[in-house]
């Protein structure tokens, strides 16, 4: 297998194609190849290759797009609460993903098995099950109800049923509290000044370039240098100093998450098939939650405001064989810039070691001209 400074900068590249950009600029742990994400294989292009055609000694996870082992290998990391080197030998600063040595690599393989099994089996193959439905975050999954015995409160007496709006009174509201369909309409460009704050608080100056609607620059200056990120339309790469690199297409699919919350409208018409999902309280605000599957087989999650009618959370579930790997951006601060409604704080999270990071807006500026070079 290839050594630990080419793995690591395997994994920070993915970390910033997701946006969190934070393994380049905190030198994180690295990880694995047995450590990365299958996604929904029905999203995965034909001609991507899989993990066992680029990786040694693949056998549970055969089949799955090389492009989507890292977040499986997160999701398996914080459903049990441990790091890399709770399978996978290391030996100072030198990785042997591929050896066998511990037991743990063994039982997981079995596990892995297990849990595929069991979705096709009882659940018509959908990841109703995961790593996570036992291990809740612990190396050894609970068998024993724990005592004192806690009794759960008597059940109140039946409320009337709440009259729920529709989801398309749900999209109005939104539309016109983020300035109107016209406003929204005439934004072609945003030029961003601000900063990106990792996970340890630390602050570094950032800027952005987006143009509606799949094509966005990212430059952080990183304590590393100069961290550069591109998408345009369905390519995207990603470059530190002298190092350039495509991006694959988990990459990619995560970058284009940013970019879609960077519009002035995340929804556009005709608009998905909506759901209504209740009413959920995120942070000391309640908000009404419409549920959708994007194209991609990707689950989506969006939470308004009940009282403002913007965008709070878009919570979006890929799927795997051995569960669903969560994506979460949080819209804050929105302030009116031009006539719309511009979240100044949006917050990403994932399931990596260092899993969330937030891009504080300072400077918004709407239809500039931005030179297509810039994303090439």
């Amino acid at each position: 297998m290839k050594k630990t400074t080419t793995l690591r900068g395997t994994v920070v590249l993915a970390a910033i194609a997701a946006f969190t950009l934070f393994h380049w600029m905190t030198g994180a742990e690295a990880q694995s190849p047995d450590q990365q994400q299958p996604q929904a294989q029905t999203s995965a292009a034909p001609q991507e290759k899989t993990v066992d055609q680029t990786r040694k000694n693949i056998q549970a996870l055969k089949g799955l797009p090389d492009s989507q082992l890292l977040p499986v290998m997160n999701m398996f990391a914080a459903s049990l609460g441990v790091r890399c080197d709770f399978c996978h030998v290391r030996t100072g600063n030198e990785w042997a993903y591929d050896k066998d040595d511990k037991k743990a690599k063994q039982t997981a393989r079995k596990m892995i098995e297990m849990t595929i099994n069991l979705n096709k089996a009882s659940f018509e193959g959908k990841p109703e099950v995961s790593c996570f439905t036992c291990h809740v975050g612990h190396e050894h999954p609970p068998t024993v109800a724990p005592l004192p015995r806690a009794l759960p409160p008597r059940e109140e007496a039946r409320r009337p049923a709440e009259a729920w709006p529709t989801p398309q009174q749900i999209i109005d509201k939104y539309v016109a509290a983020v300035g109107g369909k016209e406003a929204a309409a005439k934004l072609k460009t945003r030029v961003i000044k601000g900063s990106y704050v990792n996970v340890q608080g630390n602050t570094l100056p950032m800027e952005m370039w987006f143009e509606a609607p799949s094509k966005l620059l990212i430059t952080i200056n990183g304590q590393q240098g100069v961290i550069t990120q591109a998408l345009n339309g369905d390519a995207g790469w990603v470059k530190m100093g002298e190092r350039q690199r495509e991006m694959d297409r988990g990459e990619i699919a995560r970058l284009r998450s940013l970019a879609v919350g960077l519009g002035a409208l995340q929804l556009r018409e005709p608009y998905p098939r909506l759901t209504f999902g209740g009413k959920e309280k995120i942070g000391d605000r309640e908000a009404f939650i419409l549920r959708t599957i994007t194209p991609d087989r990707r689950r989506v999650r969006l939470f308004f405001d009940t009282e403002t009618g913007l965008l709070l959370r878009r919570y979006t579930l890929t799927d795997t064989p051995v569960g669903a790997d969560p994506e979460q951006l949080d819209f804050e601060d929105y302030r009116d810039v031009d006539g719309i409604k511009v979240p100044f704080s949006i917050r990403v999270s994932y399931l990596m070691l260092q899993p969330s990071a937030t891009y504080k807006l300072a400077e918004v500026k709407h239809n500039v001209a931005i030179e297509e070079s810039k994303f090439k």
